[in-house]
């Protein structure tokens, strides 16, 4: 959808979470906005909670596979949404906008071709501790591109 949760008369947070909180049941829709906040000079993307978003260097854009599976995907968490969800932006152009079917059978959502993902070490809105993390992963940014400082 090229429009916000807000704009389609949506309210709440799809059942998004944030952190180390565990992602019960596939949201039924997704936010993702691009956003500048520092310690970042470029956009990257949050999620309706104001969580960061994250890509890891380890995935192959556009294999339509997610290289973080099992005790990776516990610190981790790929963003994922129903089957049938709709993914509502801001700033972030639809066309780059994708899905994936994960190992365990789960849709996750990707942007220019990257899978994302949360950090468990992400406590609350804003923060980016992930960013930059094993030299591997960074916030993502509109495109699936790295957000750098």
């Amino acid at each position: 959808m090229d429009s916000t949760a807000a704009q389609a008369g949506r309210t709440g947070t799809g059942g998004t979470v944030i952190g180390a909180a565990v992602q019960e049941q596939p949201p039924q829709w997704v936010q993702l906005s691009a956003v500048t906040s520092a310690p970042l000079t470029s956009p990257h993307l949050i999620n309706i909670n104001q969580a960061a978003l994250y890509r890891f260097d380890n995935d192959t854009p556009g294999s339509g596979q997610s290289a973080c599976n099992g005790r990776c995907a516990q610190q981790w968490p790929p963003v994922t949404i129903k089957e049938g969800g709709n993914v509502y932006l801001a700033g972030v152009d639809q066309k780059q906008v994708g899905a994936i079917r994960r190992q365990d059978g789960t849709v996750q959502i990707t942007v220019g071709g990257m899978p994302l993902y949360r950090f468990a070490g992400d406590s609350k809105p804003g923060d980016l501790n992930g960013q930059g993390v094993q030299g591997t992963w960074f916030a993502a940014g509109p495109a699936g591109e790295k957000a750098l400082q």
